[in-house]
């Protein structure tokens, strides 16, 4: 539109003064200049442009002598009947008086154009000498009214907003000009978002500022930080002035949170009234950047060494997140209040009543911080643990039968079981003893109560079968042994039902689903693994040998892997140890449509060790199998099945049941959570029939109790934690996948400050060539790092956080982090750093070999 109608200005004037050859178009401001090159653009792109541009330019040595040349040299070239038609639109950046007479600093008179003033045109807009705005309003640009707006579009001539915005969108269209514009939208739509150009000076003042200038956009983001932030430009430095940003803003939001006391410090550093709620919004978004919150912790460590509010604020009401002292602070308080409740549970739930609100807020907005102050994540993560456990025990008192508790504890899995293990296993890495003791009572009183009220119905029922869930042996039969097409399984050791969960959360980019069936009694190793085996036609049956159960299938003990094994061989599957399938970079030559993984009892093998290890070791087995199923899906199996035996109860030592008599002399067998008896005899325990033998019965202690002294990791018994397996199944999104490609974007390889900044492109991997493409891409989750050797010549990390996730998708944009070193790690002049970027599941490098980053100076 702008174009066109710059044109179409010129056009008119040329067919109202019909026999003028040349239009002088002065422009004493120079606002049009930055429209020139477009200009340029469209007359070039017209198969018959109406007049030929020439500009003035001294410095190029094209002044009114070279102007007259260009004319007259085109004049004499051209035959009569092209003469007649050739028009000249000449630019002048100088002011029209200089046609009479000489610059204000002495330059000669343009006299040599005078003739075209008289022969040729000179350009009006309106019958006025133009200005951009006269004629952009005579283009149609919806333009303001008021004298004070007005100005502050236009003035500044070449660097005004009204100059720089039109060059910017001078090919849009009229609908998009005919919005009103003001001098506000003409900033946002220049700078785009201003705070998020804030959030980029502050990682890197000196590169941002230097770009901001380059664009000539530095102005226009001191006018906005000014009018909304009350900041004037840069004084000394660019980082002088974010880190005194960072300090007005931490203290306006302190002052706001504490109800604005008239006794505050620093009265005379507040901005004015009306720019204050900006200061707020601007922090808390600052504070939730993941990308930008490092840089904050920085700058206000620094501010920190000039400002203390914590003799101030202690004892005062009042909440603010800028200022790490004063959130040390609300945290020591609020700590202490809960080691005062966590004793009583009552006192425990008031005290989460009371303060969940508070702990919500200082965990989201300490979520990106690379140097968090207290545990809040884990308080309200434990609070929201405390409240589901309460939920579900009042749950379980409204249900009565076998098949709603079942479904109770299923429901519940994710927000209780897995919750509970991962707390623990975080208020451990911490050494917080007040909030395991708070976790385990919590999660102790929900499982008993669970099944104090579950057994003895299940036991009524005279069956270990529960309504609704399918048992595991004909459910995998169908399911798995005898499906269709190309599958792996995965046979795992003692998988609880929730830890499932955990798998599922992981591998976002699979459809994933998870099936509660029930194991065989007794939940022991040898049962259950004998029962996921392909059993139709079999014959099973149990021998026992000092203690211990020897199941058997066609007279094979199959409490042995290796008999399993050549079971499962016979039946048609290839068999491949965990370990071996690891460290496979490809399927095995020849394997068959049916590839069955064994050998994974690491969480069983742990738990009955210690079971505070294991509650440290359930995610790195999580992380182990998830590697696992990608693989396998990588291999061309769309379906990858994960089966367990038996699952586990994991409680407190100090919150065990007490022990249930079950004299060994009653048995064929005893363990901690079972017994084998004869199905013959009267004995006072509670007992199930033995499916596989009707000789003998299971019998077993009632809810989470036991026939010996047990420790905190058990299974065996018939609670609900150890009788509901999970079936998972993960079903690749695509037949065969290709991970997507990864370039990897450094400004510099030069560090002049403890970070350094990363581009990621996600790259196509896969040709079309105009055919269909063979192969479809997923994402990949990166894992980003920067290393030096240590007294080991191994690479250690020097993050602040160690190695930081992303993830890439196929179409994805381009992402950009910046990685923060550890503040108390120094750096020295020449010192050469690793930065280590792998594909977290293959371990695939990007680029290959790594980059070689060298520190530019001493830090």
């Amino acid at each position: 539109m702008i174009l066109d109608a710059l044109v179409n200005q010129f056009v008119q004037r040329f067919q109202h003064e019909k026999r003028a050859r040349v239009c002088l178009w002065f422009d004493e401001r120079r606002e049009f200049i930055r429209l020139l090159p477009a200009l340029r653009e469209h007359l070039a792109a017209m198969t018959h442009p109406p007049f030929r541009f020439l500009e003035y330019d001294e410095e190029q040595r094209r002044g009114q002598i070279w102007l007259k040349y260009e004319i007259r040299r085109a004049l004499n070239g051209a035959g009569p009947a092209e003469r007649n038609h050739l028009r000249f639109v000449a630019y002048v950046p100088l002011s029209e008086d200089r046609l009479e007479r000489a610059g204000t600093d002495g330059e000669a008179p343009l006299d040599l154009l005078a003739e075209y003033r008289l022969a040729g045109i000179l350009w009006r807009v309106g019958g006025k000498r133009p200005t951009l705005f006269s004629f952009l309003r005579q283009a149609g640009v919806s333009l303001p009214d008021g004298p004070s707006e007005q100005r502050r579009l236009y003035e500044g001539g070449a660097d005004s907003l009204l100059a720089k915005y039109a060059a910017k969108f001078v090919d849009r269209p009229a609908v998009f000009w005919s919005i009103p514009l003001t001098p506000g939208l003409a900033q946002s739509r220049l700078i785009g978002d201003a705070d998020q150009i804030i959030l980029d000076l502050a990682v890197d003042p000196e590169v941002a500022w230097k770009s901001l200038r380059d664009k000539g956009l530095a102005g226009e983001l001191v006018e906005i930080v000014r009018e909304r932030y009350g900041f004037e430009a840069p004084a000394a430095s660019p980082g002088e002035w974010v880190r005194d940003l960072v300090a007005v803003l931490a203290l306006t939001e302190t002052f706001l949170g504490y109800g604005e006391p008239r006794d505050f410090p620093f009265m005379d550093r507040l901005p004015d009234l009306t720019l204050r709620p900006h200061h707020v919004q601007l922090l808390q978004r600052w504070l939730r950047d993941s990308n930008s919150r490092a840089a904050w912790d920085c700058w206000v460590q620094e501010v920190e060494t000039k400002i203390d509010l914590s003799a101030w604020a202690r004892g005062r009401p009042g909440l603010s997140f800028g200022f790490p002292h004063l959130v040390r602070l609300r945290w020591d308080d609020v700590w202490e209040a809960f080691e005062q409740a966590a004793p009583k549970a009552s006192a425990t739930v008031e005290f989460f009543d009371r303060c969940q609100e508070l702990i919500a807020n200082e965990a989201n907005l300490g979520k990106t911080s690379h140097a968090a102050i207290g545990r809040w994540s884990l308080l309200r993560d434990l609070g929201v643990f405390v409240h589901a456990c309460g939920d579900g025990e009042a749950r379980v008192g409204k249900v009565t039968t076998v098949a709603d508790l079942a479904r109770a504890y299923v429901d519940a899995a994710p927000t209780i079981e897995l919750q509970h293990i991962r707390i623990r296993y975080r208020a451990e890495e911490h050494n917080l003893p007040a909030a395991i003791r708070v976790a385990d009572r919590a999660y102790a009183d929900y499982a008993n109560a669970l099944n104090t009220r579950f057994f003895p119905r299940l036991m009524a029922e005279g069956t270990a079968a529960v309504p609704g869930l399918p048992d595991v042996t004909p459910h995998l039969e169908q399911r798995l042994w005898h499906a269709k097409g190309r599958r792996a399984v995965v046979i795992v050791d003692a998988l609880r039902y929730d830890c499932a969960f955990a798998i599922k959360e992981v591998l976002r980019e699979e459809d994933v689903g998870i099936e509660p069936v029930v194991a065989m009694l007794p939940t022991v190793t040898p049962i259950g693994m004998t029962a996921l085996l392909p059993l139709s036609g079999a014959s099973v049956g149990l021998q026992m040998k000092s203690n211990s159960l020897h199941p058997t299938v066609n007279g094979k003990d199959t409490s042995a892997l290796s008999n399993r094994i050549a079971y499962l061989e016979a039946f048609g599957a290839t068999c491949l140890d965990i370990a071996d399938a690891e460290a496979a970079g490809d399927a095995p030559h020849g394997a068959g449509d049916l590839l069955v993984v064994f050998g994974h009892d690491d969480v069983d093998h742990i738990g009955h060790g210690e079971a505070q290890t294991l509650i440290r070791h359930v995610q790195l087995e999580v992380d182990r199998l998830t590697r696992l199923i990608r693989k396998l899906h990588r291999w061309g199996y769309a379906t990858v099945h994960v089966v367990t035996d038996h699952g586990f109860v994991l409680l407190d030592e100090a919150r065990l049941p007490e022990e249930v008599l079950c004299d060994k002399d009653w048995c064929h067998a005893r363990k901690e959570r079972f017994a084998i008896v004869p199905a013959a005899a009267d004995l006072p325990v509670a007992t199930f029939p033995f499916r596989w033998d009707d000789r003998v019965k299971v019998a077993v202690p009632p809810g989470l109790a036991f026939f010996k002294t047990e420790k905190s990791f058990s299974h065996g018994g018939a609670a609900l934690q150890e009788i509901i397996i999970p079936h998972l199944t993960s079903k690749s999104r695509a037949t065969t996948q290709k991970r997507v490609g990864v370039e990897v974007v450094l400004p510099t390889c030069e560090l002049m400050r403890t970070a350094v900044k990363v581009v990621l492109r996600p790259r196509s991997t896969v040709a079309a060539g105009g055919q269909m493409l063979l192969f479809a891409e997923t994402g990949r989750t990166l894992a980003l790092d920067v290393q030096r050797p240590d007294a080991t010549r191994r690479g250690a990390s020097v993050l602040a956080t160690g190695p930081k996730e992303l993830r890439v998708e196929p179409r994805g944009k381009e992402q950009a982090v910046t990685l923060f070193f550890h503040t108390a790690a120094s750096f020295h002049k020449g010192e050469l750093l690793d930065l280590d970027i792998r594909d977290a599941d293959t371990m695939e490098q990007f680029p290959p070999g790594g980059i070689k980053l060298t520190v530019g100076r001493d830090m």
